[in-house]
């Protein structure tokens, strides 16, 4: 008997139980790209008419379905209000006990409301009885010691169990607003806030402040004060700052919150800021998925939009004037740069043309983004209009008869992504080097179209692959050699590209400075202090992890593997939205890794190291069930909200030096001109994968040992 399933994820898989299809069907399935996966023993592929028809050929018209689970949700809908209750401080103060009782009720019902609609294990019975107590002592502590506020002072309103729009459980206790501030208050029934474990407190109040200013709309709009507490109401509670973030007691409570209110007024738009909408900040799935199922680009920041904008008008310039146009978009690591590629493509192509292509030598990022378009747009071809692996279109179009024959490909525009990767000639071993085959190409649009644009994604410090190590100066060898192409840049690269006065075009839009992976907190500078080998101290990269300490971003560090279940199955409690998953570098010990996951094979095409065809479901989820790490190679441009970063050995700290290690170091070195920048990078790519918070797995193994008490000693958090 043959089943098929479809799955949450869109996808059918088949299963013939143990017998193997014949060649005819095989090729049926292949024919619809349909491929078997080793790892789950079945044959699977995108749900589309074609494949549901092979799929009915195959199975007969008596198969046996088998539904697959409904997911989890991930976003919360929108309950009767956004919040439990609003207040007066008068009223808080004066109320007696069956007052504070009916306020408790209408708590419960909220929760258990906006829980049930989270998260199905959670319907109808979400609040437990410790929850009713910390608000019925929540309520006792306000009107205890906000008794002896100024009468106009009590007569502002506090808002209970507001839920952050676009969250799933972010719900501060209690808000306080007036016309210039939005004050948070957590409300914690401890001598000291919990800062260790899976629990903590501080980076709780600072996610709250950093999210209402960069995500709540009318919080940014009206340029509001974010302030956020943590109020410890122990009796033996000690008043101080963490991170940043004060600490209030009995002693300092009042005192504090007559500061706030001191020269304000009510807030006057109290329900407009109550049902904001949340400012948006995708990760490139989520980006994806919102252009191609809701027909709009997600502008994740001015600065993203304004460097969108600045390339749409180049390329029409281009297109009005006939010209030849090299744009390079620069920026750190997690800025933006792959998200306004996409986007370009995607305004170029909306109106059902090809006139836009993403090329990438990284396969498994062009299997994931091929994945996530044709999951979520109407054609199933989509994908391949959109992005493109390099290997191909330089087998189309860099041959010596395809050039010879003038082949021009169907896009007028060719967005290179990673372009500081680009192949020299050694590598490329067709007489020249990538850029100037890019460069070969466009002369042939150009002639057909009079016009042609090539964008270059380009960032620094990344570079992990033979035959990638020159960097800038393989465009500039190529911008010489076509003397009639303008090349756009900001003041930083256009520094390195010399000789081209004439023909260079200044444009700052281009560069994208700030990191956006992690709501805006840059951890590159604390990633480049950590990990570089050479005019660094562990002073500077302690300094710089102190400032990461006072964002909501949480590194921290385990030799443990249960610690890391532990937490992850918190992460799946609090934050089911949060995708996370091993990264591992390049360069791993095979008997390194094992000492922190037993029985563990990842070495070439290892049964638990992604392989090519498995990066688009991994990303989509697969990542979760942690029996896979995903390498360098197929998470480059990519992110997840808690990587789990796998020290495996092949980095290491030796007599206070990062030096590299390893059997996998000493096969692969003779194939780069500078080895240990190549495995640094690999690092460096590891660590700027978090846009929530990244755990280093740090194996018990003696050779880790000082890289180990390396982060301890820089003050990180140990899980």
């Amino acid at each position: 008997m043959t089943t098929y399933t479809i799955t949450s994820q869109n996808e059918i898989e088949i299963d013939f139980h143990g017998v193997k299809p014949d060649y005819a069907t095989r090729s049926k399935m292949k024919a619809v790209r349909i491929w078997w996966n080793p790892d789950k023993m079945i044959w699977h592929g995108p749900v589309n008419d074609q494949t549901l028809a092979v799929t009915k050929e195959i199975c007969g018209e008596e198969m046996t379905v088998v539904p697959a689970p409904s997911p989890k949700r991930a976003i919360r809908k929108t309950p009767s209000i956004d919040f439990a209750l609003k207040v007066k401080i008068k009223d808080v103060v004066a109320a007696d006990k069956s007052q504070l009782e009916s306020w408790e009720e209408i708590l419960r019902e909220h929760v258990n409301e906006v829980m049930g609609e989270d998260n199905a294990s959670h319907a109808g019975n979400a609040v437990s009885k410790s929850q009713e107590t910390v608000w019925m002592n929540c309520f006792r502590f306000i009107a205890k010691h906000l008794a002896e506020l100024s009468v106009e002072q009590q007569e502002y309103e506090l808002i209970f169990e507001y839920s952050l729009p676009g969250t799933v459980h972010e719900r501060p206790d209690v808000f306080l607003l007036t016309d210039r501030k939005a004050i948070s208050l957590e409300f914690k029934r401890k001598e000291a806030p919990q800062i260790t474990g899976n629990k903590d407190d501080v980076a709780q109040a600072i996610r709250y402040k950093e999210w209402l200013e960069n995500h709540h709309q009318v919080t940014r709009k009206r340029n509001l004060i974010v302030k956020s507490y943590l109020v410890c109401t122990h009796r033996n509670a000690v008043s101080g700052t963490l991170r940043g973030i004060d600490i209030l007691t009995k002693d300092n409570f009042c005192t504090a919150i007559s500061q706030e209110l001191k020269g304000e007024q009510s807030c006057s738009f109290t329900d407009e800021w109550l049902s904001s909408g949340k400012t948006e900040m995708p990760d490139m799935l989520q980006a994806i998925e919102i252009m191609y199922r809701e027909g709009r680009i997600p502008y994740i920041s001015d600065v993203n939009r304004n460097c969108l904008n600045t390339v749409l008008r180049h390329i029409e310039d281009a297109k009005r004037n006939h010209k030849k146009i090299l744009i390079l978009i620069n920026g750190v690591p997690g800025a933006g740069k792959t998200a306004v590629g996409q986007s370009v493509v995607y305004e170029e192509n909306k109106g059902g043309e090809a006139n836009a292509v993403y090329l990438s030598g990284n396969g498994p990022l062009v299997e994931v983004l091929q994945y996530q378009i044709n999951k979520v747009g109407n054609d199933e071809h989509m994908g391949e209009n959109a992005i493109q692996g390099m290997k191909d279109f330089k087998s189309t179009y860099f041959s010596s008869s395809h050039r010879q024959n003038n082949k021009v490909p169907q896009q007028s525009i060719l967005i290179f992504d990673e372009a500081q990767r680009a192949w020299d000639t050694a590598k490329l071993k067709r007489g020249f080097s990538e850029p100037e085959g890019l460069f070969d190409v466009g002369e042939r649009i150009y002639a057909e179209r009079q016009y042609a644009v090539l964008i270059g994604l380009y960032g620094t410090g990344q570079v992990i692959y033979d035959g990638e190590e020159t960097g800038l100066a393989l465009w500039e060898d190529a911008l010489r050699k076509h003397n009639d192409w303008y090349v756009i840049a900001s003041e930083e690269l256009e520094n390195e590209i010399r000789g081209l006065d004439a023909r260079k075009i200044v444009d700052n839009d281009v560069f994208l400075p700030a990191s956006l992976r992690a709501d805006f907190i840059d951890c590159s500078k604390w990633v480049e202090q950590a990990i570089s080998r050479s005019g660094v101290t562990p002073a500077q990269a302690k300094a710089e992890l102190a400032k990461l300490q006072e964002t909501s971003l949480r590194i921290c560090v385990t030799r443990d593997m249960g610690t890391i279940k532990d937490r992850v199955h918190q992460i799946d409690s609090d934050h089911p939205e949060w995708s996370y998953g091993i990264l591992v570098s390049n360069f791993a010990e095979q008997n390194v890794i094992r000492k922190a996951l037993p029985g563990w094979d990842i070495g070439y095409k290892g049964y638990n190291a992604v392989s090519i065809g498995g990066y688009g479901p991994w990303f989509a989820g697969e990542s979760k069930k942690l029996d896979k790490a995903c390498s360098v190679y197929g998470n480059q441009g990519l992110e997840l909200d808690c990587p789990i970063v796998l020290f495996g050995g092949g980095y290491i700290r030796k007599n206070g030096q990062w030096v590299t290690n390893g059997y996998p170091y000493e096969r692969m070195k003779d194939k780069f001109q500078d080895p240990e920048t190549i495995v640094e990078n690999n690092f460096r790519v590891l660590l700027t994968r978090a846009r929530k918070e990244m755990i280093l797995l740090i194996p018990e193994d003696t050779i880790l040992d000082e890289t180990f008490q390396y982060f301890i000693n820089m003050g990180m958090d140990q899980l």
